[in-house]
């Protein structure tokens, strides 16, 4: 029934040659088509043409099995193009010539998507396919945000099986002719949204179907895929590798023990799969906007993305279209450029002691190769807004880490640079998690920077968490307290003291425990630590605490607690994440007891 209302709204087009006012025109559909005629198209002055430097337009040809004299009749109006016809077997009938015209075999339903992601963005996509309607609608919306601002989406009629009057994909085309008139309806999807505001004409006559892109839609690179591409899609931008760090299993020494969990949590590995990571130098116009995004003229790069891992790229300063492409907002844009080269060390959360702590640090061990590569380089930080603070703490970690003051640019606004260079992380909060064990050498080397504060220190430590910060507060934090001090522990608030003086207790302490966050990444100056007791709720899902302590090898104790909040069943929610507690001591009584022993 939704399909036949939907056609039935797609036939209230407006007749032919009518004109909004914003300009925008449509053609009636024509009864007696199967399927229908339909026409709309935005205002010219409204649609970019395409942005493709002046030559050789780039092509796209996927097919199946096409006779060969029918495909090359296929090619015919595009040759002189760079030519890629992707199909399951070549044909010498074809024509191609090899060099500007060439062959990529298709093997699987992937190949496609990888070779509009070497090869794209490009200026059309002719999807020759023989398929239902319903698979080429699923292929459009997948396929169509590889095209070039200005770029066309080709579909020949006779490539189109089973087409009935109110399949899907002529209820999409409709949807599309109808947003391009009256708007894209309010209720529509976020996927069918972000495809109908990136079509700017729909074409269909007998012979083909066609649309027209408009608007710029970027690749999210992985860290894995990201040079490669780069090679291919963006020849003004050159990516260099300087160092790799290859992939190793690290089996760590910590031990890790799960008090009272309701169920099997992840992330709590003590052996980790540690990916390459690499030192990259980017020659070229690259923009950096703020919460690490950074972008080139069409890909956003890997480093960007805090879980770069994660099969869904994500950075909160885009607008995502699906899991290969992201928007970015127009007001976010630079309009500046710095001249230089410059080293990333911005955060998702800028100004987050717990993000700085992680993200910023981790990416630290390709300075000194980078300083080499460019003795002019200079770190780049992002500060959010003008005179939002004085980033003292940022300051003091980079200059005890080794990084000159005067070779530290701050800005508060985007910008384009001539070049960065970027290190992958060597701490990945998410599945899969890893921290690489060699970050404990950029660990020792900030505390050993870090000017002196001498004070108190204590063998055990109980580290506490003050109720003014809002998440995840122990509901019962004075009983906590009291309990841990009754067992000889010095319970203190780290954010009372300075980072030096933080650094130093720390490092003295033999037993850290304390509610789970921020507060207790400070172990990461650990020398003497020989036990670390994380107080948490299930619905924490972070796991910075184990991903420090496996460098460290120590024996790590959790004690779980159920949130006020659980997540959904089979989902996740930030509520959950953010949830009070209350510690458990009835429950946690008798291995609490035990422990308290052991480490007196």
């Amino acid at each position: 029934m939704q399909d036949e209302q939907d056609t039935q709204e797609g036939a209230g087009l407006p007749e032919a040659q009518e004109t909004d006012a914003a300009g925008t025109t449509a053609s009636a559909p024509d009864a007696g088509d199967t399927p229908s005629v339909i026409r709309a198209t935005a205002d010219p002055e409204g649609v970019p043409a395409t942005e493709r430097p002046a030559g050789v337009r780039r092509v796209v040809v996927l097919a199946d099995a096409v006779p060969p004299a029918m495909l090359r009749a296929l090619l015919e109006p595009y040759r002189g193009s760079e030519l890629f016809v992707v199909a399951p077997e070549p044909h010498a009938e074809w024509g191609l010539d090899g060099l500007h015209e060439r062959f990529l075999p298709f093997g699987k339903e992937s190949n496609a998507q990888w070779y509009l992601k070497l090869w794209g963005p490009v200026d059309v996509i002719v999807n020759a396919r023989s398929a239902p309607a319903s698979r080429h609608d699923a292929m459009l919306a997948d396929l169509f945000f590889h095209l070039h601002p200005g770029g066309t989406y080709v579909v020949p009629r006779w490539a189109l099986t089973a087409y009935r009057p109110g399949n899907p994909l002529e209820v999409r085309l409709r949807r599309l002719a109808a947003a391009l008139v009256r708007g894209v309806p309010d209720d529509a999807s976020k996927r069918d949204r972000e495809l109908a505001e990136a079509v700017s004409a729909v074409d269909v006559t007998r012979d083909e179907i066609r649309l027209v892109k408009r608007g710029r839609h970027y690749l999210k690179l992985s860290d894995r895929w990201a040079d490669r591409m780069l090679g291919t899609r963006d020849r003004d931008l050159v990516v260099r590798r300087l160092r790799t760090l290859p992939a190793q299993t690290f089996a760590s020494g910590t031990r890790l023990v799960s008090h009272g969990a309701s169920r099997e949590l992840a992330g709590l590995a003590t052996t980790v799969e540690v990916p390459p990571l690499h030192l990259r130098s980017y020659r070229g116009q690259v923009g950096l906007v703020s919460n690490s995004l950074a972008f080139t003229r069409h890909e956003i790069l890997p480093d960007s993305f805090r879980h770069h891992l994660a099969a869904d790229l994500v950075n909160p300063r885009v607008v995502d279209v699906n899991k290969d492409f992201a928007r970015i907002p127009q007001h976010v844009m630079p309009t500046e450029e710095l001249p230089g080269s410059y080293y990333l060390l911005d955060a998702e959360n800028s100004g987050h002691f717990g993000h700085l702590m992680t993200e910023v640090i981790s990416r630290l061990w390709g300075w000194d190769a980078a300083k080499a590569d460019d003795p002019d380089l200079r770190a780049i930080f992002r500060i959010r807004h003008a005179n939002e603070r004085d980033p003292r703490l940022e300051r003091m970690l980079l200059t005890a880490f080794g990084i000159a003051e005067h070779d530290i640019t701050w800005i508060d606004h985007p910008v384009y640079v001539e070049s960065l260079y970027a290190a992958t992380p060597m701490f990945h909060n998410s599945r899969p998690h890893y921290v690489h064990p060699q970050i404990r050498e950029t660990w020792r080397r900030i505390r050993a920077g870090l000017p002196a504060d001498p004070g108190p220190t204590w063998d055990k430590v109980f580290v506490s968490r003050p109720d003014t910060f809002g998440n995840r507060r122990c509901l019962n934090r004075p009983e906590v307290e009291r309990h841990f001090a009754d067992a000889g522990f010095h319970v203190i608030y780290p954010e009372q003291h300075s980072l030096s003086r933080q650094a130093e207790i720390f490092s003295a302490a033999r037993v850290v425990a304390g509610f789970a966050g921020s507060a207790l990444f400070n172990t990461l100056f650990a020398e003497r630590l020989e036990h670390l007791v994380v107080l948490g709720q299930e619905a924490y899902t972070a796991r910075n605490e184990v991903l420090i302590s496996l460098p460290l090898d120590v024996q790590v104790d959790y004690f779980w607690n159920e949130p006020e909040i659980a997540h959904p069943p089979g989902g996740w929610s930030r509520e959950a994440y953010k949830s009070d507690w209350t510690f458990d001591l009835r429950r946690h009584r008798k291995d609490l007891a035990r422990l308290l022993r052991e480490v007196r």
